[in-house]
C-alpha cells in the first residue's frame, strides 16, 4: 500500500532545491514546478519536457513583460497622483528598461540558474529576459495579486529609488530608453575612459548603436555627461531611424 508514495518522494527530493530557490526569490513555494523551470531555459538550450514540443522561457518572457508594465503603470498613477501621462511614461519606461532590469536580476543572482548554451557574459539581456520570464511564472501559477506583490516588494522596493529617477525625468538618455521601449529596439551603450593629457585628468566617450548602426556620439568629463551628449545626438537621429 505504501508503494505509490516511492515516486512521490524521489520527486520532491530530486527537486527540492528548486522549491527552495523559487522561495527565495519570490517568497513563497510553486503550485507548477515546470512552469518555473521553462522560465530559465533559454531559448539556446530548448528541451523537451513530457514529449511536448521545445520549451523555452520567451513566451514567459513576453507574459511577464506585459504584466510587468501594467504593475508599473499602477503603482505610478498612485504613487504620483499630480503627475501627467509624459512623466509617468517616462519613469515607467526608466524602471522596465532592459538595462534596469538585467541589473536587477544580477542582484538577485538569476545569473546562476539559467540554462543556456550561449556565453551569458557576452548576451546579458538574457538576465532581464529570465526575470521577465520569470514574472510571467509567477503569473500563470499564483494570479495577479501575488505578481503584483512580488513586483513591488521584490523588484521596487529593492532595487528602484523613485525620487532619483523623477529629478532626472528630462534627461536625453531617459527619453532615448523611452524611444527604444517603444520601438522595441535594443541600445547598446559603448563607453571608453581615456586620460586627458591636457589636465592630467580622465574624459570619456560614449558610442550609442542601434543594430550595429551608430546614432550617437558623446563626449564629456563623466560617463554620465558622455552618454547625456550621445544620447543627444542620438535622439536627432530617432525620427529617421524607425519607419
Amino acid at each position: 500500500m505504501l508503494k505509490h508514495l516511492k515516486p512521490v518522494k524521489f520527486y520532491f527530493s530530486k527537486n527540492k532545491n528548486f522549491y527552495k530557490l523559487i522561495f527565495q526569490l519570490t517568497g513563497f513555494y510553486p503550485k507548477n514546478l515546470k512552469t518555473f523551470q521553462v522560465a530559465f531555459i533559454h531559448k539556446s538550450a530548448s528541451n523537451q519536457i513530457n514529449n511536448s514540443k521545445n520549451s523555452n522561457n520567451e513566451r514567459l518572457e513576453f507574459l511577464g513583460d506585459a504584466i510587468l508594465a501594467a504593475v508599473v503603470a499602477d503603482f505610478l498613477f498612485s504613487y504620483f497622483p499630480c503627475k501627467k501621462e509624459g512623466f509617468l511614461t517616462k519613469l515607467r519606461a526608466r524602471i522596465v528598461s532592459r538595462e534596469q532590469l538585467n541589473e536587477i536580476a544580477l542582484k538577485m543572482g538569476l545569473q546562476y540558474h539559467i540554462v543556456s548554451q550561449n556565453k551569458i557574459n557576452s548576451t546579458k539581456n538574457i538576465y532581464g529576459n529570465a526575470l521577465e520570464a520569470l514574472i510571467g511564472a509567477i503569473y500563470i501559477d499564483k494570479g495577479y495579486k501575488k505578481t503584483k506583490k512580488f513586483i513591488l516588494n521584490k523588484i521596487i522596493a529593492h532595487n528602484i529609488d523613485l525620487n532619483e529617477l523623477s529629478r532626472t525625468d528630462s534627461d536625453y538618455k531617459s527619453q532615448l530608453i523611452e524611444w527604444a521601449q517603444k520601438n522595441k529596439v535594443e541600445i547598446i551603450f559603448d563607453d571608453q575612459e581615456y586620460e586627458n593629457n591636457e589636465n592630467n585628468g580622465l574624459y570619456f566617450t560614449s558610442i550609442i548603436s542601434v543594430d550595429k548602426n551608430i546614432l550617437g556620439k558623446g563626449k564629456g568629463l563623466s560617463k554620465k555627461e558622455a552618454q547625456q551628449n550621445a544620447s543627444k545626438e542620438a535622439l536627432s537621429k530617432t525620427e529617421d531611424f524607425i519607419d
